[in-house]
C-alpha cells in the first residue's frame, strides 16, 4: 500500500502546492479549499480529525478525512474508489497527517500511497457505515446510512452544521484506523525533493498498473 518512503513534520501546504503545480493542469481552486480544510483542523485533538487521504488528479483534488474513506457508504469512500473504478485519470494518492502549526505554517506527515494496491486494501478493509448523525443549529437527527442524506435545512431544527456517518460499532473503525496509523510509524524517511522530481515516472507507472488491471 504505501510507496515505501514518507516526509515527517514537514511544511503539508508547501508540498501539496509543489504537487498540484507538478501534476494539475485544471481547477487548481480545489487546492485552495484543501489548503482552507487543513488550517481549520490543526487545532483538533482527536488524530481522527487530523488525518486525510489527499487525491490529485489532472482535473482536480480532493482531501477527504481518513475515517471516512474506511467507511463503506460514504461519499468519501464512493469519490476513493470511482476514479479506480470508472476512469483511467493518472492519481497521486497520499495519507496526510496534520500535527499543527509552527512558525505559521502547517506541519504534519506525508505518506505516498500506491493507488491500486490501497485501492485493494480500503475495498478489504473498510468498514460499513450504519447511521448518519445530522448536526443542526437546534438540535440533531439520526438516520439509516442508505437513507437519502442531504445537508438541507431542516423545518425543525434549522440549518445543517455537520453530517458524520457511523458504524455499527465503533471500537471497529477506531481499531481500523489505529492499524494504519501504526503501520505507518514503520516507513522510512525520504526526500520530499527527490520525491517531486521523481512525480512524472511515478504517474506514468501508475498509469500502466491501473490499466493492466482492466
Amino acid at each position: 500500500m504505501q510507496d515505501q518512503r514518507c516526509f515527517r513534520d514537514i511544511d503539508i501546504i508547501e508540498f501539496m502546492e509543489r504537487v498540484v503545480q507538478r501534476h494539475m493542469r485544471h481547477y487548481q481552486s480545489d487546492f485552495q479549499i484543501d489548503a482552507e480544510v487543513l488550517q481549520s483542523v490543526a487545532g483538533c485533538a482527536e488524530q481522527q480529525e487530523r488525518t486525510f487521504i489527499w487525491m490529485c488528479r489532472t482535473l482536480g483534488t480532493w482531501l477527504l478525512p481518513e475515517r471516512d474513506v474506511l467507511l463503506r457508504g460514504t461519499s468519501e469512500n464512493n469519490i476513493f474508489t470511482f476514479y479506480m473504478e470508472q476512469t483511467n485519470d493518472p492519481v497521486l494518492v497520499f495519507a496526510i497527517k496534520v500535527i499543527g502549526i509552527k512558525g505559521g505554517r502547517i506541519t504534519g506527515d506525508i505518506y505516498p500511497l500506491d493507488y491500486p494496491a490501497y485501492y485493494d486494501h480500503v475495498c478489504a478493509a473498510a468498514v460499513r457505515a450504519e447511521t448518519v448523525l445530522l448536526q443542526y443549529e437546534r438540535g440533531v437527527r439520526i438516520k439509516r446510512a442508505d437513507d437519502v442524506i442531504t445537508s438541507h435545512p431542516d423545518i425543525e431544527y434549522g440549518r445543517c452544521l455537520s453530517i458524520r456517518y457511523q458504524p455499527h460499532q465503533q471500537e471497529d473503525l477506531d481499531r481500523l484506523l489505529q492499524r494504519e496509523w501504526e503501520e505507518r510509524k514503520n516507513i522510512k524517511e525520504g526526500d520530499a525533493d527527490a520525491y517531486i522530481a521523481r512525480l512524472s515516472d511515478a504517474v506514468s507507472c501508475t498509469t500502466r498498473k491501473r490499466l493492466t488491471r482492466r
